[in-house]
């Protein structure tokens, strides 16, 4: 089984641990209208390529940039990055929530042409690029409303027809059951789903049963202080494990490595003036989640066995369709 990446396919055997929601960098439509904006390519190309191979250097062969069309994708900067840093990168198709995306002109569009468009992506490649994604980006905000069920529709036919996993943005945790619905009500195969940010969850109980219906659950916004404490995160992983859902359970960060903005590209929830930089600085490193946070759940009593499911086979099973 393969799936795939920016640079070509992939074999399950030579994914080796993936974390399945990073980001290379992330930009929003309008930023490149600043009179100042003036991207350090090398650079960004340089900064991304140290962490990826930092990554590479603990048994990483992938990752999974889930960036949505709408947030800054960049096929050809992935390539550069992945053919320099030795790690593979997947990367997706699909539009973000209403309140951040769907460019106008596919919010008058129904649900089985955005499939339609979504699919020529996944079997013709992105523009005249000829990068083909390995996945389809999938979103809600705080209300679900219409327009992004709308969309969800269309990423479950394209799913579908076109054999790649469902990555999805959940708001605050919310409406996973939601996504799920949705996606089941148009054909998707749910162990090609995996339903994300589940880190804002009070407890392990409501991420526990969107596992029983299913899909992975991404607990993938790993070192992100501002939306949980990591104990937290480590303690549902450790119920999630120790109530039989090892196998259901995906974990990543939502790191930016980068971003082209001469600004921080989006407001910030604390409302803090930051230079971009500074916003970047404040990230933790790629390696915190299988350094840092690996050791959390170890002190939790989650075994080698255990991390190695949960980095390696789960990923696997859930980019490529392979069993178990």
């Amino acid at each position: 089984m393969q799936v795939m990446s920016v640079t070509g396919p992939v074999d399950e055997a030579d994914l080796g641990r993936v974390l399945v929601h990073e980001h290379i960098t992330i930009d929003m439509p309008g930023e490149e209208l600043d009179p100042s904006y003036a991207p350090n390519m090398p650079e960004i190309v340089a900064r991304s390529v140290d962490q990826l191979q930092k990554l590479r250097d603990l048994g990483v062969g992938a990752i999974v940039d889930p960036c949505p069309i709408e947030l800054g994708r960049d096929p050809e900067l992935y390539a550069e990055v992945s053919q320099k840093s030795g790690v593979k990168i997947i990367f997706a198709t699909g539009f973000y929530m209403e309140a951040q995306g769907i460019p106008y002109y596919w919010r008058a569009r129904d649900a089985q042409e955005i499939a339609e468009f979504y699919l020529s992506e996944i079997n013709d490649g992105v523009g005249s690029t000829g990068l083909r994604p390995g996945i389809i980006k999938a979103a809600t905000g705080l209300d679900a409303s219409p327009l992004e069920r709308r969309v969800l529709a269309g990423a479950a036919m394209a799913q579908r027809d076109g054999n790649v996993a469902i990555i999805t943005h959940t708001e605050n945790s919310r409406h996973g059951d939601v996504q799920q619905a949705i996606f089941a009500e148009n054909g998707a195969d749910p162990s090609r789903i995996m339903i994300g940010h589940q880190d804002e969850q009070k407890s392990a109980k409501p991420i526990a049963a969107l596992a029983a219906n299913g899909t992975f659950v991404g607990i993938d916004r790993i070192g992100l202080d501002s939306l949980a404490s990591d104990d937290h995160r480590a303690d549902m992983v450790a119920q999630l494990v120790r109530g039989g859902h090892r196998e259901s359970i995906c974990l990543s960060q939502d790191c930016v490595c980068n971003s082209k903005a001469p600004k921080v590209p989006f407001a910030l929830s604390s409302g803090a003036e930051i230079t971009v930089e500074q916003f970047l600085g404040n990230m933790k490193p790629m390696t915190h989640v299988l350094t840092v946070f690996a050791d959390k759940l170890r002190e939790r009593g989650l075994s080698e066995e255990d991390l190695d499911v949960i980095f390696r086979d789960n990923p696997r099973r859930l980019l490529t369709g392979a069993a178990e």
